[in-house]
């Protein structure tokens, strides 16, 4: 049985998503590690997932996707205990929001065919304490019609290599931006990028290249060839992780 599970975290207190080992110190926080011993807890057996994206330390997520594998032998929990049981055992800062039984065709990471990831931005003097954590600070001001221009010539497919973090084990460097949108709210800026995929550190680095546009240290025109330094890692969230049918948005479970 094939279970596929939503999920939302702020990602402030774990060294992102993926189950790591540190030299010399052994396992650190990780959110797939505090989902995996949750549902040890729930089974009384180790269970592996396998999520959607790898998001680095201190990014957080209001729909990153996972999906895992059960014996048949296993108890059987319908999905809306199950999303109970597991909200239970984890820490505040991560929740299930959907449980559901999914074809064993679904696979969390290559069924996708679009993610959506959110950069906010606030200007002004200070982050307010509750929106501050997810957000980013900027002091001077931005010109965002200049990022606007920037953002456009951005999308497209394309090699993103010199906007990922050095080092990344991909076979190719190439992927497909459909959007990627610059956003006022009063004073919240709002990046918002959709792609079939991003590289790791990516969208830090094209929210970091935009910012520079703003700021103008960087003009519109040279972002592909010379893209500016990462933003941080707090003000990113995966939004959500779209599927082609058989694979529908949520689940059952699924809060109200």
């Amino acid at each position: 049985m094939r279970t596929r599970l939503d999920i939302a975290y702020l990602g402030t207190a774990f060294e992102g998503w993926q189950v790591q080992i540190r030299e010399g110190s052994g396992p650190v926080r990780t959110v797939q590690g505090e989902i995996e011993g949750a549902l040890e807890l729930v089974y009384g057996r180790p269970v592996r997932i396998h999520g959607a994206g790898r998001t680095d330390a201190g990014v957080h997520a209001s729909g990153q996707v996972a999906h895992f594998d059960l014996a048949e032998e296993a108890p059987a929990i319908p999905p809306a205990g199950l999303r109970a049981a597991l909200n239970g055992k984890l820490p505040a800062a991560i929740r299930i929001t959907a449980a559901s039984e999914v074809p064993q065709s679904f696979h969390a990471r290559r069924s996708a065919v679009s993610k959506t990831y959110l950069y906010r931005y606030r200007r002004g003097a200070f982050l307010p304490p509750h929106e501050g954590l997810v957000e980013s600070l900027v002091r001077e001001g931005l010109d965002v019609p200049a990022m606007s221009r920037a953002a456009a010539s951005l999308v497209g497919r394309r090699d993103f290599g010199p906007f990922s973090v050095l080092g990344s084990d991909v076979e190719t460097t190439v992927r497909t931006l459909f959007r990627l949108d610059v956003e006022e709210f009063g004073p919240r800026l709002l990046i918002t990028a959709v792609g079939d995929g991003f590289l790791r550190g990516m969208v830090r680095r094209l929210a970091g290249t935009l910012r520079d546009v703003g700021r103008g240290r960087t003009s519109p025109e040279s972002v592909l060839s010379s893209p500016g330094p990462s933003a941080e890692a707090k003000g990113l969230t995966l939004a959500t992780v779209a599927y082609p049918e058989p694979f529908p948005p949520g689940g059952a479970g699924a809060a109200g």
